[in-house]
């Protein structure tokens, strides 16, 4: 980890019970400081604290829960999780201190590792990843970035903070991880599980070894395509970790390895790279079992695929689960999976899984076909498939007959015709009612609204004094059915902006701000030419958008002119500041033993920084060496638009 920078203006410098000492560095979730526990004098532990830049609102207990998993992680390769806490709605996560390189930094100033360098890095990642599993956590944003290179070996960072970015991602309408490593359903927003770190994992060994992420590091929309549609670029790797990383990069989360069977593929327990059934995926009591997240393009192209529809038609994509986030591994009774009698499958099991797909989907395709084509018309009467059935055949006791009926004796007789009913297609129609969204975060009214079957419409920004970025009210109005995939429009708080009260007196100030739902916060005074008690500046400036309630720091004038410092200049050049600042400088003699205090401002009265006005007498006091006998007779101070300084004193 790079090497403390000093604390910037506004930075805070204690957080909770940890005193910050310096800047370890800044992205785009929050800042990085080095810390110590106040009062820890002898042990002279270090910390790293990281505060996020966003508040969480309602999710502080669920980000409370979620640390408190992270601190029974076991603690080999990852930076241990000490604590946690808020600062003004805040949160910030306290962890172990690891002294090296980010293995991003690293790899960008000395290259790609490769041999045992590289898999070593491997094994030690991995170890990490299983073990964040089976604490219960997601990672959600594995990459080069959040491994550092200790004296002792690479550590997982910046774990158990899912919570609180989902809140934070709320606020500055950014998703939670990083565009080059995440996995498919994270771009989806679909289920996120262990299996999406899994993902991640593999990218980051690619960036490893390449120095490269596997779909590239461009603009963000052309790697999140590649990522959903591309083969990965595999470059420089070989040989059985190849083989692993090519697994764990497969877009279908069922077909990834867990943490816990790549750990053991690693370290050479398994004959094959580890495959993963359908019914191989843990779930949690209540979940769905997932389904594929893009399904092949119609020209049936090798690792060619599209997503599936999020409306209408196909199975549903499964839903995010409420509470913890879902682990990968469901406990040591899950144990390592792998295919009994596949030594000599190495390499090819994907390819004879997608061949087994291949002759279901055709087989499936077949009897539908002759389904279709040949029992459902003779059923139907030799209706086309696609229109609704005709009225069912009246029964013998029903009085409508055919034109001409049999008489007991045989002889025709007749009997009253029925008017022909045309066959009239059939379609479907779906509806759902609008989901209540109204006081949900934005993140949280745009999954519900998935959730239901429904898109999301226009999204407007309203003033109000809820929080920023909630939802004040939908378009259709909750419980309105609707047809499903119809789009829902959002109203959403912008906050109020804060009025201008620059040149108001303060009172009046006050009452500006609470006249739109603000609160006057801290008073600053400063010297000016303005009126006493007059506002000159606000905090935030005027325009900055904030919630109902927050307070606004007021700058009042108090009026008169600041004086300046002469405190160890020049007799000479003090007086002459003093006076170029407006004031009438009086001086007077104090003998010194310090020959190099002579002729030096040992004092001024008023102290410096203090508002006096335009004409006050300012005293200052001038060491003379005591071997001279005392003052001498000298010139007398001029005011800036006066008479002389009373020349009695000397100086």
């Amino acid at each position: 980890m790079p090497t403390a920078q000093p604390l910037r203006t506004g930075d805070p410098h204690r957080l909770g019970e940890y005193e910050l000492a310096g800047r370890l560095g800044e992205g785009g979730q929050g800042a990085v400081f080095l810390g110590s526990r106040v009062g820890d004098r002898f042990g002279g532990q270090r910390y790293a604290v990281k505060l996020l830049h966003g508040p969480v609102g309602d999710e502080q207990g669920a980000f409370l829960r979620e640390v408190e998993l992270a601190k029974h992680v076991a603690r080999f390769c990852t930076a241990q999780v000490i604590d946690a806490g808020f600062d003004e709605g805040r949160p910030y996560i306290v962890s172990e201190y690891v002294d090296g390189p980010s293995l991003h930094r690293e790899v960008s100033l000395t290259g790609p590792r490769h041999g045992g360098a590289l898999e070593r890095l491997a094994v030690g990642t991995a170890t990490a990843l299983a073990a964040i599993h089976r604490a219960g956590i997601v990672h959600r944003d594995f990459k080069p970035q959040n491994v550092l290179l200790g004296p002792d070996g690479p550590r997982v960072i910046d774990f158990g903070l899912a919570r609180a970015l989902d809140a934070a991602a709320t606020v500055t309408n950014r998703g939670v991880g990083t565009p080059a490593y995440m996995a498919p359903e994270q771009i989806t927003a679909s289920a996120v599980t262990g299996a999406a770190d899994v993902f991640s994992w593999g990218a980051t060994m690619c960036f490893a070894a390449n120095a490269s992420a596997p779909f590239g590091q461009d603009s963000v929309a052309p790697v999140l395509h590649r990522i959903l549609t591309a083969p990965p670029e595999l470059g420089r790797l070989d040989g059985r970790l190849r083989v692993l990383v090519a697994a764990c990069l497969d877009k279908d989360v069922r077909n990834r390895p867990s943490s816990r069977e790549l750990l053991f593929a690693l370290l050479g327990e398994s004959d094959e790279a580890p495959v993963r059934g359908a019914g191989d995926v843990p779930l949690v009591p209540g979940q769905r079992p997932p389904v594929p997240l893009a399904e092949p393009e119609a020209t049936g192209a090798a690792d060619a695929y599209h997503l599936r529809s999020r409306t209408g038609g196909g199975p549903e994509l499964p839903t995010a689960p409420q509470g913890p986030e879902v682990p990968v591994e469901s406990g040591a009774s899950e144990g390592l999976r792998t295919r009994a009698g596949a030594s000599d499958r190495q390499g090819r099991w994907r390819g004879a899984g997608w061949l087994r797909a291949v002759v279901a989907v055709c087989a499936a395709l077949l009897v539908t076909g002759v389904v279709l084509t040949v029992i459902v018309p003779a059923l139907n009467g030799g209706h086309r498939p696609g229109q609704a059935s005709v009225l069912p055949p009246p029964s013998p006791s029903s009085p409508a007959r055919s034109a001409h009926a049999s008489s007991p004796g045989g002889k025709p007789q007749e009997r009253e015709r029925v008017p022909t009913v045309e066959p009239t297609t059939v379609w479907p129609v779906t509806t759902v009612a609008v989901p209540p969204l109204a006081g949900l975060t934005r993140a949280d009214a745009v999954k519900a609204v998935r959730q239901a079957g429904l898109t999301v419409g226009a999204v407007t920004r309203t003033d109000s004094l809820k929080e920023i970025g909630r939802v004040l009210g939908s378009s259709p109005a909750a419980g309105t059915v609707v047809g499903r995939g119809g789009a829902v429009a959002l109203e959403v708080s912008a906050g109020v902006p804060v009025p201008s009260v620059a040149g108001r007196q303060r009172k009046a100030a006050e009452a500006a701000l609470a006249a739109v739902g603000l609160t006057a916060g801290t008073v600053t005074r400063a010297c000016s030419d303005q009126p006493d008690g007059q506002v000159l500046a606000t905090r935030p400036e005027a325009g900055v958008r904030v919630w109902g309630g927050a307070p606004v720091a007021l700058t009042v004038a108090r009026q008169g002119v600041e004086v300046p410092s002469v405190v160890g200049r020049g007799r000479a050049d003090g007086r002459a500041e003093l006076v170029a600042a407006g004031f009438t400088v009086r001086a007077r003699a104090q003998v010194v033993d310090d020959d190099s205090e002579a002729d030096t401002v040992l004092s001024q009265s008023p102290a410096p920084g203090t508002c006096a006005a335009p004409g006050d007498v300012v005293v200052i006091t001038v060491g003379v060496s005591g071997q001279s006998g005392g003052p001498g007779p000298e010139e007398p101070t001029q005011s800036p638009s006066g008479p002389a300084a009373d020349p009695s004193t000397g100086l």
